[in-house]
Parts: structure tokens; C-alpha cells; sequence
């Protein structure tokens, strides 16, 4: 929500360096316009450069209307639910997933299809610079990524609050394999600042939100190991009783008939 100018910069560079056109059938990116306020639908569905991309359906647009703040977990399912591959990987709008890294994801799962790949978390350098950011690259099969029950969309997880950390590890308490993402160059991050990232997100006091952010930046152990050992005793699977990722979505497919 309100990232159309982030994914300016990284979406047409992220296409590129992940769309092998021999075999265009192998990957999908699937954009999810959570009530965005911004010239988002106007310009990824205009924008000329992702035209090949759109026309051959790996560039897939959806729009889901109503929603007054940015819920990460529920949004990110919606995305998640509608992909329609084997593996599924949260990009965020300020990511750059790097030349290579979609061949990296195949090689990994054709491997190891019960893995859950993921940044290091425990990696200072990756809190820090052209890497801050990067902690919600997260992929696992869709499969498993359904029995986990998805991201948490219960209030502990309100505004910014560690959704994706919970992810890994409930996977890893449900046995996946972990496999961290080691080479740096997937993981460059435009760079912004804290405020940005909680912009149009639910909180209740600013000052404590960024907060919240640095005590989790890897420079200090002590928040983050207290966070594992909180969610290690929670339930190992997220949304029970309730589909995760609920409410009206609309391709842009069917925008445009309905224009």
C-alpha cells in the first residue's frame, strides 16, 4: 500500500533478471493492490516496459478494495493465495531479487521441496545498508505454506511486528528445512527510511513502532532471541477455523471489463 514508487524501481529490473524467455512458464509475478492511494494500477498496467510481461501472463495484476490500513499478513496472503505455482516467495515493493535468484528457488526446491528459504536472520550486515529490508524474502512451497495456515492475521501480529520471523519459525517446528539465503546479491533493498516502512500500517504510538524496528536489527541478540523463545511455544499453525487471506479480489482482467 502506497509503494508504486518503490516498485518502479524494482519491478521492471526484478522481471528482467528472473524471466527466462525460453521458458516463460516458469515463474509468475503476482502484484496485489491492497487499496493503494498511489498511481499504482494506472502505471503497472500502462507502463510499456511491462508489456511483454503482462501480455504473456507472468506479470498477473490483482486489486483488493476497502482496507484503511496496510495489514502485512493479510495482504501478504491474498498475494499467496493467488499465485498459482508450486513455490511461492514474498518479494517486497522495496526489493531487488537479483539475476539468478529464480533459478536459485528451482535448484533449492527441486532438491528439497519440504524447505523454507529465507534470510539470516541472526546476520547483522543484513539489518544494515543496501540489505535493510530484506527480512521478508521468504519462499516455501505452497503446499506447505497453506498447512502452516499462511501469515498470522491475529492482532499480535498488528502494524509492524515480526509476521514473516513467526513464519520461519513455525515452518521449522513443523519440520521444513531450513535453508538460508547466504548470497548477498539477491538481497539488495532500495533505501528508505523506518517511517516509510510503517506508513499507512495500524499502531497506536509512532515512537514505539520504530522502536520496535531497531531493537530487532540484529544489533542487539537479546529482543531477538527473546522473540524465538515467545513464538516457539505459539501455535504451529496460523488462522485456525478461518481462511487466511479472506475478502474481494479482482484481476485486472476483470477491472478492465468492468471499466
Amino acid at each position: 500500500m502506497g509503494r508504486a514508487h518503490h516498485l518502479k524501481e524494482t519491478l521492471p529490473k526484478n522481471l528482467r533478471d528472473s524471466v527466462d524467455w525460453s521458458r516463460p512458464n516458469d515463474v509468475e509475478f503476482v502484484v496485489l493492490d491492497y487499496s493503494s492511494p498511489d498511481d499504482l494500477a494506472e502505471w503497472i498496467t500502462t507502463d510499456e516496459r511491462l508489456k511483454p510481461y503482462r501480455d504473456a501472463g507472468i506479470l498477473k495484476f490483482a486489486r483488493c478494495e476497502g482496507q484503511t490500513y496496510f495489514r502485512h499478513s493479510h495482504a501478504k496472503n491474498m498475494a499467496h493465495s493467488l499465485a498459482s505455482g508450486d513455490v511461492v516467495c514474498n518479494v517486497d515493493a522495496d526489493n531487488f531479487v537479483g539475476f539468478g535468484f529464480a533459478q536459485y528457488l528451482r535448484a533449492v526446491f527441486s532438491r528439497r521441496p519440504n524447505s523454507i528459504v529465507a534470510s539470516n536472520r541472526l546476520d547483522y550486515r543484513l539489518n544494515a545498508g543496501v540489505h535493510k529490508g530484506c527480512m521478508g524474502r521468504i519462499a516455501l512451497s505452497k503446499e506447505n505454506f497453506i498447512m502452516l495456515g499462511g501469515y498470522d492475521e491475529s492482532d499480535r501480529f498488528r502494524g509492524w511486528s515480526g509476521e514473516d520471523s513467526d513464519l520461519v519459525i513455525r515452518a521449522v517446528r513443523k519440520f521444513l528445512r531450513p535453508v538460508m539465503l547466504r548470497d548477498r546479491r539477491f538481497l539488495r533493498v532500495l533505501q528508505h527510511s523506518d517511517l516509510e516502512r510503517i506508513k499507512h500500517t495500524d499502531y497506536a504510538d509512532t515512537e514505539d513502532e520504530l522502536a520496535k524496528i531497531e531493537s530487532l536489527d540484529g544489533s542487539n541478540m537479546r529482543p531477538i532471541l527473546r522473540y524465538v523463545v515467545d513464538r516457539a511455544v505459539a501455535p504451529r499453525v496460523a488462522n485456525r477455523g478461518r481462511p487466511i487471506g479472506a475478502g474481494s479480489v479482482a484481476w485486472y482482467s476483470d477491472l478492465r471489463r468492468s471499466a
